[in-house]
């Protein structure tokens, strides 16, 4: 299988996280920033926290996410370049980045309150693997259903995001898009096994009817 995109943990005292996201986003310097929205340029859910890098070199622009996995600890796990620049960053640039993050920002500030980084491989991320449109198409169904999905509106939603994930042409395996979503954590996970079933039966339906599959 071939190397998948690391992603970066963050261990600290959990009573020091007001203290170590003031401390990353006092130290973020050129070309980092913190940065107030997400991707989209939507206000951060809770729990989310943004640094935007901006063009180095062959390194595109693009915003880095951090999130609150659970008490005392964070990830790095989405690393996404701007709306204008290439839509996948390279496995090696990536790297880089993100060890950039790690020394400039993460680690002095984990360091301030006693806490540390390390990286590692990641679990399955959609953007390894899905184009940047099916991917916002997921987020709005599982953001707008409620965790179940069973009305007309959604299912139209839903609908809209398989027909994307099938244009894209790279012909992603179900258990792939469950990993990716259970990583997401988009969607309630005992929910998961459902829409896994649904997306693989979507696929090879469109795949029968002789859909022509549209260029990313």
């Amino acid at each position: 299988m071939a190397e998948r995109y690391p992603a970066m943990n963050i261990h600290f005292p959990s009573v020091r996280e007001a203290d170590l996201l003031s401390e990353m986003q006092r130290i973020a310097s050129a070309p980092w920033t913190s940065q107030p929205h997400d991707t989209f340029n939507r206000p951060p859910q809770d729990g989310y926290f943004y640094f935007h890098r901006d063009v180095v070199g062959d390194h595109p622009s693009c915003t880095l996410c951090v999130r609150r996995e659970k008490g005392g600890h964070w990830i790095v796990q989405n690393i996404v370049p701007d709306e204008d620049q290439p839509q996948q960053i390279p496995l090696d640039a990536y790297k880089t980045i993100l060890s950039e993050f790690e020394s400039q920002i993460a680690e002095p500030a984990a360091d301030s309150v006693k806490g540390v980084t390390a990286i590692e491989l990641s679990h399955y991320r959609l953007e390894d693997y899905f184009s940047r449109r099916a991917i916002g198409l997921l987020e709005t169904f599982c953001e707008t259903s409620n965790g179940y999905g069973s009305n007309p509106s959604d299912q139209e939603k839903w609908m809209w995001f398989l027909i994307a994930a099938y244009d894209d042409g790279d012909e992603i395996p179900c258990d792939v898009f469950g990993n990716c979503l259970k990583t997401a954590k988009w969607w309630p996970e005992d929910g998961i096994p459902r829409l896994v079933r649904e997306y693989d039966f979507s696929m090879s339906l469109l795949q029968h009817s002789g859909r022509t599959r549209n260029a990313r």
